[in-house]
C-alpha cells in the first residue's frame, strides 16, 4: 500500500524576477521500497510547472523529502520545467 506524505514550502528564485514560489511536494514510497515524488509550483495562485521528476535514491522518508526538495529548488533556480 502506498503512503504519500505531503509537504508545502516556499522557495525564492535568485535569478530573473526573483519570485517566491509556493510549492506542494508529494513524496510516496512505492511497494518496491523506492521513493518517488511529484511537485507543483505556483506563483500568485497561478500554476508555473512541475519541474523535472526523476527517481529518488533516498532510503528513508526524511531523506526522500530532502532530496526531492533540493531537486525542486534547483529546478526553480534554473527554470527547468518551471515557467517564470
Amino acid at each position: 500500500m502506498l503512503h504519500p506524505e505531503i509537504y508545502k514550502f516556499q522557495y525564492t528564485c535568485g535569478r530573473g524576477q526573483q519570485r517566491t514560489y509556493d510549492v506542494v511536494l508529494n513524496v510516496v514510497q512505492l511497494e518496491s521500497g523506492v521513493f518517488a515524488y511529484e511537485s507543483w509550483a505556483h506563483f500568485a495562485h497561478e500554476f508555473k510547472g512541475n519541474g523535472l521528476v526523476f527517481p529518488l535514491i533516498a532510503r528513508t522518508a526524511a531523506d526522500a523529502e530532502a532530496e526531492a526538495r533540493g531537486r525542486i529548488e534547483d529546478n526553480i533556480e534554473n527554470l527547468a520545467g518551471v515557467a517564470e
